[in-house]
């Protein structure tokens, strides 16, 4: 199937009208070329799965990163470990803060752009892909206040009104055990869902030195440090089992309240060190987020699902899915999937090549936006102190980065350190930020 069907050629001239012709073309038109934006760890991991998907022909043909060097070093090792599938020259590898318009201005209608970037960027980055007519891959989260999950899903409209093929980062909807799991659930397997559990309680991960760069620079390699960046560490670090426990119970909470602080760490960052959420259903039921980056504390991650039948385990890292007839994890093992074991990380990335050749529909990526959104709402109320309602979140008018479009490196930080290289913690009941 040629990929360039995609569209009717009305739409696809209308999308294009005033746009540059990109000047670079693939050598057959059965291969999908693609960009990748963002070249840190896990966009470098994405453009290798890229590379090894069973989905026909592929060649990555631009780069771009925050930071060119980032991005050059990756198109060298490219160059020397997959000369066949990639056509990187130095004019096609891109740094700043508008690297992945310039990237992306050199795909075709029908191309695929990797989103590797820190969340923060995710909205304008889907934007602009949806305008240039390409396929998108957006890594986990996808917003991190309410105005960005409003962008993104307006995006998100504009890409499906072209027919695009969208998919996201949230890797255990492709794992298969997991959603064997998922559906035994749903299925009734456990009976009524009473309430759910999720658990991310491990040691405490570093933040990296400041020394040789501004804050804008120091906090964008530190992503997960800064709140403004990653959107909290319940949302970035957890999103994926936000999203299995609300998949289980196929909605999401309207409502939540929560704590957070920092009890032990004294990194110069501005992430507290525990949290934990209360969220409430429509049918009155919670799910419970427990989250704590602490030394020498007991420690778990997983996901817990109680059932007037039995109980569920499962979660993004945890390797042994399984449900039990009580309550209780000693309890007899009832159900195991079947499935065999496999890297939803390579699967999420075949399947949008599949759908993008055989016009299959793309995942429930608004489901999985509405999961980030989860991750915010929690985060407003542990971070006030306060009672917060999905509307609330969605509508909310506040801006972790106000100025999204207009950042360069050298700007001013949304989070600026004070005299002494500290930043404010938030504090609940007194801090406000919606």
């Amino acid at each position: 199937m040629n990929r360039r069907n995609f569209v009717k050629a009305g739409a696809a001239a209308t999308a294009l009208a005033g746009m540059a012709v990109p000047t670079v073309h693939a050598a057959e038109n059965n291969t999908i070329r693609f960009a990748l934006i963002g070249c840190g760890g896990r966009g470098r991991g994405a453009a290798y799965q890229g590379l090894a998907t069973n989905q026909g022909p592929v060649k990555l043909v631009a780069l771009a990163d925050v930071f060119h060097s980032q991005a050059a070093g990756f198109a060298e090792m490219l160059r020397k470990d997959q000369p066949d599938k990639v056509d990187l020259p130095e004019d096609r590898v891109f740094g700043g803060m508008d690297a992945y318009k310039k990237a992306i201005d050199c795909l075709e209608p029908g191309d695929v752009v990797f989103l590797g970037t820190p969340p923060v960027f995710r909205p304008p980055h889907v934007e602009y892909a949806a305008k240039r007519g390409v396929h998108v891959f957006m890594e986990k989260s996808f917003a991190v206040d309410g105005p960005g999950v409003r962008r993104i899903l307006a995006a998100v409209n504009v890409a499906r009104e072209k027919g695009l093929k969208m998919m996201t980062g949230l890797y255990s909807r492709k794992s298969f055990p997991t959603a064997e799991t998922v559906k035994a659930i749903q299925d009734g397997m456990i009976g009524d869902i009473v309430t759910s559990y999720h658990y991310r309680i491990h040691g405490p991960i570093p933040c990296g030195p400041v020394a040789g760069y501004s804050p804008m620079q120091h906090q964008i390699r530190n992503l997960n440090s800064f709140n403004w960046v990653c959107g909290s560490i319940l949302l970035d670090w957890s999103i994926h089992d936000i999203d299995i426990l609300c998949w289980a119970k196929q909605e999401h909470p309207n409502w939540v309240q929560g704590c957070c602080g920092r009890a032990v760490r004294n990194s110069q960052d501005d992430v507290c060190d525990h949290l934990e959420c209360e969220y409430c259903f429509e049918d009155q039921t919670r799910m419970i987020t427990v989250v704590r980056q602490i030394p020498n504390t007991w420690e778990s991650f997983r996901n817990v699902v109680h059932g007037t039948k039995g109980m569920a385990l499962l979660g993004a890292v945890f390797g042994n899915p399984r449900i039990h007839k009580t309550y209780r994890d000693d309890s007899e093992i009832v159900w195991r999937p079947t499935s065999r074991g496999n890297d939803g990380y390579q699967e999420e990335i075949n399947y949008l090549f599949q759908a993008i050749r055989e016009d299959l529909p793309s995942e429930d990526v608004e489901f999985c936006i509405h999961s980030g959104l989860t991750g915010i709402m929690g985060r407003m109320a542990m971070e006030s102190g306060q009672a917060v309602s999905r509307e609330m979140a969605l509508n909310s008018d506040y801006e972790l980065c106000p100025n999204i479009d207009d950042l360069t490196l050298e700007s001013d930080s949304p989070c600026m350190p004070d005299a002494s290289g500290n930043y404010e913690i938030p504090k609940p009941g007194i801090t406000r930020r919606f």
